[in-house]
């Protein structure tokens, strides 16, 4: 669906994005990570048609992103960060007047806004200035708009930003529907949330392309940082850290301790953290002892670049 060969960026003597190569197949989710700065918003901008690449190819769908950028930008359907929407303007009306700049026949338009706003969620605030909407909300219409035209390919840089809680989940939810029917490419540095909506992991760094990571391959690339943080208590710390060595049969590494005044907190690196948990759950009560608290620790994109993508 998208071809990239040899993308190349500068923005005067500073190179932003270097020699890039990935495909991009039909109905895949793929999150595209990065630091800030990367080169992931660069990246973005030239797939979309907003950006003209210093070096190298971009075929969307077979067509040059070069020489036939109309057609290209057609099979596309973008939300960059700030979504391009007008506050004076209710949801209804932007959407029909974004309807008309993407060459929508004006007897389909209707149902095309019926169709998007049914899609997020928007059918309740159709009549509502978008001045006056949540952020939340305005990222509903920001895809909304990307969804006109029904393109095949949906783009979204940083589409969970700025978002509450809740907003996240609604997002997520939006993003694996979408999934279904589109190629969705996410741009984000928020490798917790990425990592539950996408197939696949586009990690780049200072403008290259570091791994491309299926989510078995990226399962394993995690389990080296992945943590249990356990508290226990109920008896001395050399005999909570024999309980803890002999749990299971593959070996784990007791990281660090700190004591709570009769408790202690331990973090731990295992093999498998999954296992270790349920037989901590399994057998804590018949060795005497007290678990306060067990938990993962979440693994950021920053431990993986500083501990390995640097090197």
């Amino acid at each position: 669906m998208i071809q990239v060969s040899n993308l190349t960026k500068y923005y005067g003597e500073k190179l932003a994005v270097s020699n890039l190569n990935f495909s991009l197949k039909e109905g895949e989710i793929i999150g595209l990570l990065g630091l800030n700065g990367s080169g992931k918003t660069t990246t973005i901008r030239m797939l979309t048609g907003f950006l003209i690449p210093t070096e190298g190819e971009i075929f969307i769908d077979g067509i040059s992103n070069f020489h036939n950028p109309l057609e290209t930008k057609k099979k596309i359907g973008y939300l960059p960060e700030s979504p391009p929407i007008y506050e004076d303007l209710n949801v209804n009306d932007y959407l029909e007047f974004v309807a008309k700049i993407k060459g929508i026949e004006k007897p389909n338009i209707p149902n095309e806004i019926q169709r998007v706003t049914s899609m997020t969620n928007l059918q309740n605030v159709r009549n509502t200035l978008i001045g006056n909407l949540s952020l939340g909300y305005r990222k509903r219409v920001g895809i909304a708009q990307a969804l006109l035209g029904n393109p095949k390919i949906i783009i979204m840089d940083e589409p969970i930003s700025g978002l509450d809680p809740q907003q996240i989940l609604e997002m997520r939810k939006l993003i694996l529907g979408l999934g279904k029917k589109h190629t969705v490419l996410i741009s984000s540095h928020i490798l917790s949330e990425l990592y539950k909506t996408c197939d696949r992991f586009l990690i780049i760094h200072e403008g290259k392309l570091k791994f491309d990571y299926n989510r078995d391959l990226l399962d394993k690339e995690l389990s080296k940082y992945t943590r249990t943080i356990v508290t226990l208590g109920g008896k001395s710390k050399e005999e909570i850290l024999n309980y803890l060595n002999q749990l299971i049969e593959s070996k784990i590494q007791i990281e660090s301790i700190e004591p709570e005044g009769e408790k202690f907190q331990f973090t731990i690196q295992s093999e498998n953290e999954t296992t270790l948990r349920n037989k901590i759950l399994d057998t804590f009560r018949s060795q005497g002892l007290e678990l306060y608290s067990i938990h993962k620790k979440e693994v950021t994109l920053e431990q993986i670049f500083l501990s390995n993508i640097r090197n």
